[in-house]
C-alpha cells in the first residue's frame, strides 16, 4: 500500500481525504454505494476492505442503465465533460466529469508538463486528432495550465503537421511514442528535417513506449530533443508524470492511491515482480475511481529515483496491459517487452507479431519484420 510512501508524509491527510470522498459518493452514487457499504477506514490499510472494481464492471453497468450508467455523484445538468475510452480491452466506455473533475484533471496534468520543463515561455504542438478521447482535450488543458501557447495540430497529415511546426517554431510535441518516430521519418523522406530543430522535448502519452530506453534513445536520436513518458486513464485520471532524472515515471501520490497487486487478484507483489496498478483517485468526485484496476502492468519498485523524489518511481513506466499478456510454454510474454527488442535496430521499419498454436498444441510466437 502507499501509505508508508506518502509523498506528503501525513498519510492521515490522505485518509481523511479518501474518507471524505467515500462518505460523499456513498450518500449521491448508486454504484459505489453497493461496492463500499458504509465502509469507514482509520488508515489507508483499510483500503482492502473494498473490493476492487475494473472496466469490464463499468461497461456492465452502463449497458444495464443506459447510456451513462449508475457512477456518477451528481445530476446529469452538473457534468459539463462527456468522453469515450479509446477502447483498448473492447466496448466503448462512457465517461462524464463536472467542472470541478476537469479543473483537476488540468492541474494534474499541469504537473506532467512542468515536470517536463514547460512553461509561459513555451509553445506545445498538440499532434493528436482531437476527436472523443479525454487525453487529447486534457493535454490542451494541462498545457495551458502551466502558462504555455498551446497548437492544436487536429485535422492535419504528417506534412502539414511538420510545417505547422516549422512555421510557429514550436518549442514542445505531444503525442504518441509511435507517432514521434513517424512524424520525424515523414520529416525526412520530404526534406523537412528542419521542422525538427526548434522542438526541445516530446512528451508521449496514449501507448506504452517513452519510458522504454530503446525506443526514448530512437526518439531523441531523431529528434535531438528530450523524450519525456505520461501514464493516465480516461476512467481514473493522469496518474503518471515524467522523472527526468531516472526516467520513466512517478505516481502522482498528491493524488492517486497506488497499489500494485498480482493480475486478477488481491495480493500485493513483491519488489521487483510485475504486477497490476490498482488506482485510487482522490480528488476526482462525479465519476469516481476507488480501487480501479487499471489494467496496466507495472514493475514494483521500492527504491526512489537517482533524485530522490518521494512519490513512487515505476523506472519502466507502463510495460504492458493485462488484457494484451500472453502465456507461452508458461511464460509470460508482452507485444510492447517484444517492441522493445525490436526498436533497439535502426534497420526495422515496421513489424508484425503473431501467437498461434501449433497442431502439436505448442504455443509459438512469430515475428515479421520490415527491413528499412
Amino acid at each position: 500500500m502507499s501509505e508508508e510512501r506518502s509523498s506528503d508524509g501525513h498519510p492521515h491527510a490522505q485518509a481523511e481525504r479518501l474518507n471524505a470522498l467515500l462518505d460523499e459518493v456513498a450518500a449521491t452514487n448508486a454504484f459505489q454505494r453497493e461496492r463500499l457499504g458504509g465502509v469507514q477506514l482509520r488508515s489507508l490499510a483499510d483500503l482492502q476492505l473494498i473490493r476492487p472494481v475494473d472496466k469490464h464492471e463499468l461497461l456492465a453497468d452502463q449497458q444495464a442503465h443506459p447510456p451513462f450508467g449508475r457512477n456518477l455523484s451528481y445530476p446529469p445538468e452538473r457534468y459539463v465533460h462527456l468522453h469515450r475510452t479509446s477502447g483498448t480491452s473492447g466496448a466503448t466506455l462512457h465517461v462524464l466529469d463536472t467542472a470541478e473533475d476537469w479543473d483537476w484533471w488540468s492541474r494534474c496534468l499541469a504537473e506532467v508538463f512542468a515536470a517536463a520543463g514547460v512553461g509561459p515561455s513555451d509553445l506545445v504542438a498538440l499532434a493528436h486528432s482531437f476527436g472523443p478521447y479525454i487525453q487529447f482535450w486534457a493535454f490542451h488543458a494541462g498545457a495551458g495550465a502551466v502558462g504555455a501557447n498551446r497548437l492544436a495540430l487536429g485535422g492535419m497529415d504528417s506534412i502539414l503537421r511538420l510545417e505547422a511546426i516549422r512555421e510557429y517554431a514550436a518549442s514542445t510535441l505531444t503525442c504518441t511514442p509511435s507517432y514521434a518516430i513517424r512524424l520525424a521519418r515523414v520529416a525526412t523522406e520530404n526534406g523537412l528535417e528542419d521542422a525538427l530543430a526548434s522542438v526541445t522535448r516530446i512528451i508521449c502519452t496514449g501507448e506504452p513506449g517513452a519510458s522504454r530506453p530503446a525506443i526514448r534513445a530512437q526518439i531523441e536520436q531523431l529528434w535531438q530533443a528530450h523524450c519525456y513518458d505520461h501514464a493516465g486513464l480516461s476512467e481514473v485520471g493522469p496518474f503518471g508524470y515524467p522523472c527526468a532524472a531516472g526516467g520513466g515515471l512517478h505516481i502522482n501520490e498528491r493524488e492517486f492511491i497506488a497499489e500494485i497487486l498480482e493480475p486478477g487478484g488481491e495480493q500485493p507483489t513483491a519488489d521487483g515482480e510485475l504486477g497490476e496498478l490498482v488506482l485510487t483517485a482522490l480528488g476526482r468526485r462525479g465519476f469516481p475511481a476507488i480501487r480501479y484496476r487499471t489494467g496496466d502492468m507495472v514493475e514494483r519498485c521500492d527504491q526512489s529515483c537517482p533524485a530522490g523524489h518521494a512519490d513512487r518511481w515505476l523506472p519502466g513506466g507502463i510495460l504492458g496491459r493485462t488484457d494484451d499478456m500472453v502465456v507461452i510454454r508458461g511464460m509470460n510474454v508482452f507485444p510492447s517487452a517484444i517492441e522493445q527488442v525490436l526498436r533497439e535496430f535502426d534497420e526495422i521499419g515496421e513489424f508484425r507479431i503473431t501467437f498461434y498454436t501449433e497442431p502439436t498444441a505448442m504455443d509459438e510466437v512469430k515475428v515479421e519484420v520490415e527491413l528499412a
